[in-house]
């Protein structure tokens, strides 16, 4: 069974990338121009390249270089005096700049690299600088009080501001930033890659950003992804965190790539991270956003008593696959986890691997409350054992001499899982090793689980994928402190237009040692269980106590449809415990049908092996096809002989029929639904007998079947309730001319002023 701390511990696979330009190219160093009123001045000591002068207004310093370039090994380091807050570099000429060593600055002050031709930062690229970083591929920055600070139209003595920056203005190309960073600091073994200090803000802004085996790094920060296209003007705001970047005036936006690459055999995958006391905030904004492979992570940790920061994806179409994760958790204090929100106009794909799970999660591993997760799409596909979770989970202690390994659970909520998907939500198969495709809200330990609503059209699950809320253990592990009293099992909530479970697919609320969670399907016109599928709120699965949980399937306008022979179950099963409820309120239900307990054909069962037994309830607010039909005699009789066709009593007389009427006729088989538009006369009510007349000279017969209304709808309480039927013994005519077949024979009353005698009586 996986476990998101072991997520965290494993990370590495590798892939392949096409780069639009080479990090091989020629480097041109540092050079600066002469478009300054005080230009900027560059003296090399050995590795250490200093640059000095600029042109400084009041907090701002101003930097202008031909090219800018800093060589592995080398440092490339600003002197800023103090109260200077940003340090504003372009580069003018027509190169990329490769920065494969450092960059440096004084005391707290910010850093922009501004070059519209590209920036590249290859394996060793490191900053030390104490404020926040910003490296973009705009042409310019522009200021509150309108001027720029342009690297495509440099002026000789250009207008330079006192006013802060408030935007990065792209022209006529948006060039590519590529980061491959992998630097250590202090001999770290983990690599941190581009580190800003804590509560800083690290941001790439530029065409494609591809992060090649790239780390970021922002302790209790921000990280900022954005991927736009050409004459875009992405907004700054200046916080305590540094800046926050907006995207409104960006009219289309670029891709963006988060892979492995592969140096000596060895796979190095690329990590997002702004983990700290309170977490920290990731946004990625672009057209299309890619994560590909094991390891490849955008992780926001919690691990203090503060509330941590959201993570953010904002994109037309979003890719997880083989083995990337992307997640939020809170693990030590008391803090809550941040919250996922992934807005994807058009799509969201997980795609599993055999090396790692594929994932978007939220977790608690702590006292602290995990964060929610949600995602907003036109489609949502999982496959190949990837999944969407929140969990409350716990951490594996290092106790290597155990074994089986100690496991500390959580004592936090799980978060809440929505899904909102105008089109469709389709989850397909396992993974190599059986581990289902699934959306997921699990608690571990003494923490209840969160809930998981999905809206959408249609809903597709199959193949051995599932949508699950449970409580359960971790049972080749020991429990820290003795099995702990397992959390509730969260609910399910699912809202869609028709619900497909096919080979296998399930929709669960189980528990193993309390009660179980429950579902509650709302769906407007079709529920299809085949082969092996399931629907249940199971407890006590462990063989303990806890009750089942409630199931309540709202369809009253649509059908419930399943194949008998094919084992498709309906559960709300305890084993000590009692069963729970069965609410179903549908149109008909076909292939399925109500049992004591399981059976190997298709069921509906609220049974416990050594409790009380549920509650199963089928109500059908329109008439349920295979309950209100009327059973004619065997011998056919010839109706000339017991209705006269017509009557010899003036040529007035109109002639008379006999029509059998209901819901727009009678069905070609007992066995076939009538359909709500075959309706052709509505329901009648018969009158007293006492006031049952011959009057009229155009009369009908009727076959009336029982009326049910919204205020007493037909309850079934199991769907093998047999039905007395009972044969016509005679007919009579209502006040309306009605001829109506009724279960006794009444005494004919001819009417003596509309016919004649003896030739046109009631017969029975």
């Amino acid at each position: 069974m996986s476990n998101l701390w072991v997520w965290l511990k494993s990370l590495g696979v590798a892939i392949g990338s096409l780069i639009a330009f080479s990090a091989n190219s020629a480097i041109a160093e540092i050079t600066p121009d002469s478009t300054l009123t005080e230009n900027s001045r560059v003296t090399t000591q050995d590795k250490l390249k200093i640059i000095e002068g600029g042109t400084r207004v009041k907090s701002n310093l101003f930097h202008s270089f031909k090219e800018f370039s800093v060589p592995e090994g080398s440092t490339a380091e600003f002197k800023n005096a103090d109260g200077v807050q940003n340090i504003i570099s372009r580069v003018t000429g027509n190169n990329v700049s490769n920065i494969y060593g450092t960059l440096k600055t004084q005391g707290t002050a910010n850093l922009f690299l501004i070059n519209p031709n590209g920036i590249i930062f290859g394996s060793n690229a490191s900053l030390n600088i104490g404020g926040s970083f910003v490296a973009s591929t705009a042409s310019s920055i522009n200021f509150a009080d309108g001027t720029k600070f342009s690297a495509i139209n440099p002026q000789t003595t250009p207008l330079l501001t006192v006013s802060v920056p408030i935007g990065l203005q792209f022209g006529a190309t948006a060039a590519p930033i590529r980061n491959q960073s992998q630097a250590s600091l202090n001999g770290a073994s983990s690599p941190v890659g581009l580190k800003v200090h804590p509560g800083k803000t690290l941001a790439l802004v530029g065409g494609d950003i591809t992060l090649e085996g790239g780390n970021l790094t922002a302790e209790s920060g921000r990280i900022e992804l954005g991927s736009v296209a050409s004459n875009s003007l992405v907004s700054l705001n200046s916080t305590n965190q540094g800046w926050v970047l907006g995207y409104k005036r960006v009219k289309d936006f670029q891709n963006i790539q988060l892979l492995q690459r592969t140096v000596d055999g060895s796979n190095i995958s690329s990590v997002v991270n702004t983990s700290g006391e309170r977490g920290g905030i990731i946004q990625v904004q672009g057209n299309s956003v890619e994560l590909v492979g094991n390891g490849v992570l955008l992780l926001t940790q919690t691990t203090g008593d503060k509330n941590g920061e959201d993570l953010m994806i904002t994109s037309r179409k979003l890719i997880v696959r083989d083995g990337a994760q992307v997640l939020t958790s809170t693990t030590k204090g008391q803090g809550m986890g941040g919250n996922l929100i992934v807005n994807a106009s058009e799509s969201v794909e997980l795609v599993g691997s055999n090396t790692g799970r594929t994932t978007l999660a939220t977790a608690t591993f702590g006292a602290g409350k995990a964060g929610d997760i949600t995602i907003n799409t036109n489609r949502l596909r999982i496959q190949g054992g990837a999944e969407a979770s929140t969990e409350s989970s716990g951490v594996f202690l290092d106790q290597e001499s155990l074994s089986p390994q100690l496991f500390s659970p959580a004592t936090g909520v799980g978060g809440n899982l929505r899904v909102n998907a105008s089109e469709s939500v389709e989850l397909i198969g396992t993974s190599a090793t059986d581990s289902p495709s699934r959306l997921l809200a699990r608690t571990l330990g003494s923490g209840d689980a969160g809930e998981v609503t999905v809206t959408t059209k249609q809903l597709i699950v199959r193949d051995g994928a599932v949508i699950n809320v449970s409580s359960e253990l971790l049972n080749s592990y020991i429990y820290e402190g003795g099995v702990p009293n397992l959390g509730k099992a969260g609910n399910l909530n699912l809202s869609a237009h028709s619900i497909l479970l096919d080979n296998g697919g399930k929709l669960t609320a189980t528990s193993e040692y309390g009660r179980g969670g429950n579902i509650t399907l709302q769906v407007q016109d079709l529920l299809l269980l085949r082969h092996n599928s399931q629907i249940s709120t199971n407890a006590g699965i462990a063989q303990t106590f806890g009750d089942g949980g409630n199931i309540t399937i709202k369809i009253p306008s649509g059908f419930i449809v399943a194949v008998n022979s094919e084992n498709s179950d309906i559960t709300a099963n305890a084993y000590k415990g009692n069963g729970g409820r069965v609410d179903i309120t549908t149109t008909g239900i076909f292939g399925i049908q109500s049992q004591k307990s399981n059976t190997l054909q298709s069921d509906i069962t609220a049974s416990s092996q050594f409790g009380l037994n549920g509650i199963v309830q089928i109500n059908s607010p329109d008439v349920d096809p295979s309950k209100g039909l009327v059973e004619l005699p065997e011998k056919v009789v010839d109706a000339s002989r017991k209705i006269v066709a017509s009557c010899n009593s003036g040529a007035k007389l109109a002639k008379s029929s006999f029509t059998v009427t209901g819901r727009g006729g009678v069905a070609s088989s007992p066995t076939e639904p009538l359909t709500a538009d075959a309706v052709l006369v509505p329901w009648i009510t018969l009158e007293p007998e006492g006031s049952n007349r011959a009057e009229g000279f155009q009369n009908r017969a009727v076959i009336q079947q029982p009326r049910h209304t919204e205020d007493s709808p037909q309850k079934v309480n199991s769907l093998n309730q047999p039905i007395q039927l009972v044969e016509a013994q005679g007919w009579v005519v209502d006040a309306n001319g009605n001829v109506v077949l009724v279960a006794q024979a009444p005494t004919a009353i001819p009417n003596s002023s509309a016919l004649t005698p003896g030739s046109c009586a009631t017969h029975s």
